[in-house]
Parts: structure tokens; C-alpha cells; sequence
């Protein structure tokens, strides 16, 4: 009885010291030795205590909430810091955004208005239309680079969690010889709990005890870890998208899953959904600024006219592949496209008005019309080029500029554009001819000296609602798209520092379970210390009656 005592407290002692050294370790568990009494045999005495084994404290019900608070906290840690970079792309407050180039561009036509032929607002207006497409061109390519980086991203934290399911499928191995063994595993399960932590960071994962081991799955159900044998999970480039990863599963039997659309919370999954959700959202924004921008300007820009603003010949910006010219051409409109000629003399001649019905006429349909309304005089023709550009050109020492279009075929095929875009925002410029040629910037109609009505018409663009279906302005719409980013942002805020109070609330309610107090180990230490010195007195004691009845 008194060894069983002595080695009791001992062992009581040991693990107090154990407890004490790692009383800084947030991932540990406090244990606490447990003492079994011995019944009695054959006397009516018992026979002392002996150690049954050493718990780990824990309470099981708030750790796997705090594990799966991790997942919470991994999103909103990643989303934080995603829209905090947009906003910095679309940083207004030093006076080199969007808004301010849209201010002095729109000041540029103000200007120019004020008088059509002066050749300083022509090369103002062009400095200011350059400012403009090119810091749309800039917020454009830097929300894309964070998509890019999003995507390295994705690949580095797939890699993770592989390495992290293997550690977890080697710690499950580990834990259940330890238990075979009549071992402790204490500090293994501390060890595997701390992984489940980083990894449900990284991905929501449900877990299910069996014999010791702990199976893990992926939110939507796919088994990441199977007691001993973890799976792999894949950054797969098989995307519509051209070098965007997505996520599979892989078994080792090679049958493989794509896990991207049912991952739910953790940083993999925000990633996804910022990468492909958020930010394109914004990057279509800024697309559809840019293109109706472009659009309502260069509708009222094909159809003026500058300083000796006619032309011998006019490209088209925009050329058809072949199976595209002998299919409706889209984005027409029904109406009348005319062509008014000009004499040498400056004179105005005749025009040529060409009907267009949309949905029905052909690239090949409209350059046949062009040139049947103009006869076979030699004064104007149509040519189609072989790769799907127009080339529209005046004969007999003539000249022309486009009086009127109804069917806004100048506008879709880019002739006199004042911006030239096919995608948006990504790749909105100046038409080069107008920089080379400032004179050709339209002002007026006509070819009158000293008319502004052209001017004067995009310069009142500015105040007209243009944007979504016609409701708001340019500006309008640019400061509801900053607008919503801020209160995408301060709700981010608002939900992480919310979240922390959750984790905090759950991290306390673990460590008054778990965590090591210093107050209660040394109160410990005593007792043990005090149970070691009353047992050895209990086994000299005992020796000195043995030896009091041997001596009788």
C-alpha cells in the first residue's frame, strides 16, 4: 500500500510538472492524474490506491466549436483582406482615380466647345481621353492581378492541406498504437487538435471518432482523411478560364471529384468566390462604364465633323472573322446610314443613304448596298478586306464624312470613333488617328466653321442618364460602385471584429476547462508533496512495527 502511495503521488508530481512547463502552450490540455482505489481481498482492509491513468481535460463540445469557428474566421480573415486591396485600386482620395479623370476629361469638351478650332483644347482634350481610358485600363488590370494572386494562392493552400492531411492521418496512427499500447496519448490528441485547427482555416471539415482515429471530410462530404490513409486534393487548371485553378479530389483508386462549388467556408473557399465572383463583378462594372462610355460618345462623335474633318478614306476599327460576315451582324439597329459627300471645293454634294434592317443584314449585305446606292460613278465604294475589316473610300477627287446614322453601323464597325474598345475597361483607347490627327476630332455638323453643337452634345453626357437602362449618370454610377465596396468593407469589418468576440468567448470558455492554471498546480504540488511525505511515514512506520514483532 504504501509503495502504490508513494508512486501515486509521484506520478501526481510528474504530471503537474508537465502541466506547469507548458502552461504557455495555448494547444494544451491539462491533465490530471487518476487514482483507482484497491478493494480489499481476503481481510477487511483495503489495499491502498493505485494509478488508473492520466486524463486529458477537455471539454469536447467547445473544441469542436472552436475548430469550427476556424473556418469563420478564415474567411473573413481572407475576404478583409481582399476588399481592403480593391479599395486601395480604387482609391479616390489622392486625386488620381477614375472620378477625377472622368472630371477633367468631361472639363476637356467644356473647353474644346468653347471654341471648336482651337488647336490647345484639341491637344487638351486628347491628354485628358488618354488620362481617362488609360486609369481604366490600370483599375482594371490591378483587380485582375489580385484575381492572379488569388489563384497562386489557391494552389499554395491546396498544398497545405494535403500536407496537413498527412500529418493528421500520421497522428491518428500514432494515437492508436499509443492506446494499444496502454499508453497516454494526450499530447498527441493536443498535437492532431491543433492541426484540425489550422486545417479547418483552410476548408470546413465535419470529423467523426472511430476506434481512436478521427475521419476526416470536406463540407460537402468528400473524405479528406480515413483513419490512417489521407486522400489528395488537387489545384486542377481543367477551368474555362485559361490558367484558373480548380478543385479536385483524388482517391487512391484515381477517381477524382471536383470539390470547388462545395466548399463553404474557410480561406480555399473564399478565395473561390472572391476569385470568381466578387471581383469579377467589379471588373464587369468597369467594363460596362467603359463601354457605354465609349458607345454614347462615339455615337455623336461618327456622325460630326472637325476642322477638314472629310475624308479620301475611312477604316473600319473592327474587322469579322469569315463565318461572322455572312451571319447578321449584331448590335444594329433599323434605320437609314448616310454618306455625304464633299466636293474639292469644300462644297457639299450629294449623300447616299443605305437602309439597314437589324437582325437580318449581313456585313457582306450592308458593303453590297453601299456600293449599289453609289452606282458605279467612281465617287465612293465599300471594300471588305480579307480579314474582316471596311475600308470606306471616295473617288474622282471627292471626299466624305458620315452625316447620319440611324442604324449605328459606324459605331459597330468603328468608323470616326472617338474610343476604341472591344472588352471594356480591359482594353479602352483613344482612336490612334484622332492623336495623330487632332483636327479630326469632331466638333460640329456638317463641316460648319466654327460649330460646337458635337462638342456641346458629349460634353452634356456628363449630366444625362446614360447608365442602366437610362436611370443614373457616369458619375453616378462610378460612385455607387465605390459605394458599395465601402459598405462591402465596413460590413467585412463589422463581421470579423464580431467573429473575434465569438472566438474569444469560446478560446476562454476552453482555457477555464483546459488551460493550465498556475495557482492550482502549485495548490497540487503541496497536496502531492504533503501525500509523498505522509506515505513514506506510512512505510517507516510500518517497517518499524515489523521490525517491534520481529525482535518479540
Amino acid at each position: 500500500m504504501g509503495k502504490r502511495a508513494l508512486l501515486g503521488q509521484q506520478s501526481g508530481m510528474s504530471v503537474s510538472g508537465h502541466n506547469i512547463a507548458n502552461i504557455n502552450n495555448e494547444n494544451y490540455s491539462r491533465q490530471r492524474v487518476e487514482l483507482e482505489e484497491q478493494h480489499p481481498r481476503r481481510d477487511k482492509f483495503g489495499m491502498g490506491a493505485d494509478v488508473r491513468g492520466v486524463a486529458r481535460v477537455a471539454d469536447q463540445f467547445t473544441s469542436q466549436r472552436l475548430i469550427g469557428e476556424q473556418s469563420k474566421g478564415g474567411t473573413l480573415d481572407i475576404r478583409e483582406n481582399v476588399l481592403g486591396k480593391l479599395e486601395h485600386v480604387f482609391n479616390e482620395m489622392e486625386g488620381n482615380g477614375i472620378r477625377h479623370a472622368m472630371n477633367e476629361f468631361w472639363d476637356a469638351w467644356a473647353h474644346l466647345a468653347t471654341n471648336p478650332e482651337g488647336e490647345m483644347y484639341r491637344v487638351e482634350l486628347i491628354t485628358r481621353a488618354e488620362s481617362l481610358a488609360n486609369r481604366l485600363q490600370e483599375t482594371r488590370s490591378n483587380t485582375q492581378l489580385i484575381r492572379k494572386e488569388l489563384n497562386a494562392r489557391i494552389s499554395e493552400r491546396v498544398e497545405m492541406v494535403n500536407q496537413m492531411a498527412t500529418q493528421l492521418a500520421r497522428q491518428n496512427e500514432a494515437i492508436q498504437q499509443t492506446d494499444r499500447g496502454q499508453g497516454e496519448a494526450n499530447d498527441l490528441k493536443d498535437e492532431r487538435e491543433k492541426t484540425l485547427k489550422e486545417l479547418s482555416k483552410l476548408v470546413q471539415i465535419d470529423t467523426v471518432e472511430q476506434d481512436g482515429a478521427l475521419n476526416v471530410s470536406l463540407g460537402g462530404g468528400w473524405p479528406l482523411v480515413v483513419g490512417r490513409h489521407p486522400n489528395r486534393v488537387e489545384a486542377s487548371l481543367q477551368n474555362e478560364e485559361l490558367g484558373m485553378f480548380r478543385l479536385r479530389g483524388v482517391d487512391p483508386a484515381g477517381i477524382s471529384r471536383d470539390l470547388t462549388d462545395i466548399l463553404r467556408q474557410g480561406e480555399l473557399g473564399e478565395m473561390f468566390r472572391l476569385r470568381d465572383g466578387i471581383l469579377p463583378g467589379y471588373q464587369g462594372k468597369l467594363d460596362e462604364l467603359a463601354g457605354e462610355l465609349s458607345y454614347k460618345i462615339n455615337r455623336l462623335h461618327n456622325t460630326g465633323t472637325g476642322i477638314n474633318s472629310a475624308h479620301e478614306k475611312l477604316n473600319s476599327s473592327f474587322a469579322l472573322k469569315a463565318d461572322a460576315q455572312v451571319k447578321p451582324l449584331p448590335f444594329l439597329k433599323d434605320g437609314k446610314f448616310v454618306v455625304q459627300m464633299v466636293n474639292a471645293d469644300r462644297t457639299l454634294d450629294k449623300a447616299y443613304a443605305i437602309q439597314i434592317t437589324a437582325g437580318q443584314d449581313t456585313l457582306k449585305d450592308i458593303v453590297a448596298r453601299i456600293n449599289q446606292t453609289a452606282g458605279e460613278g467612281g465617287d465612293f465604294q465599300a471594300r471588305l478586306n480579307r480579314e474582316g475589316s471596311v475600308n470606306l473610300e471616295a473617288g474622282n477627287g471627292k471626299t466624305f464624312f458620315i452625316s447620319q446614322d440611324e442604324s449605328e453601323f459606324s459605331v459597330v464597325m468603328g468608323f470616326n470613333n472617338f474610343f476604341e474598345t472591344l472588352k471594356g475597361a480591359e482594353d479602352i483607347h483613344l482612336n490612334p488617328r484622332l492623336k495623330a490627327e487632332p483636327n479630326k476630332i469632331s466638333t460640329g455638323k456638317d463641316m460648319v466653321p466654327g460649330d460646337n453643337t458635337t462638342a456641346l452634345a458629349i460634353n452634356s453626357l456628363q449630366f444625362s442618364p446614360t447608365m442602366q437602362d437610362d436611370s443614373v449618370t457616369y458619375d453616378e454610377y462610378y460612385n455607387g460602385l465605390l459605394a458599395q465596396l465601402g459598405l462591402e468593407v465596413n460590413r467585412s469589418q463589422a463581421e470579423r471584429s464580431n467573429q473575434k468576440l465569438v472566438m474569444d468567448q469560446f478560446q476562454k470558455m476552453r482555457d477555464e476547462t483546459s488551460s493550465v492554471n498556475m495557482d492550482e498546480e502549485v495548490a497540487d504540488m503541496v497536496q502531492y508533496q504533503r501525500g509523498f511525505e505522509a506515505a513514506s511515514k506510512f512505510i517507516s512506520t510500518v517497517d518499524e512495527m515489523t521490525q517491534t514483532v520481529i525482535r518479540m
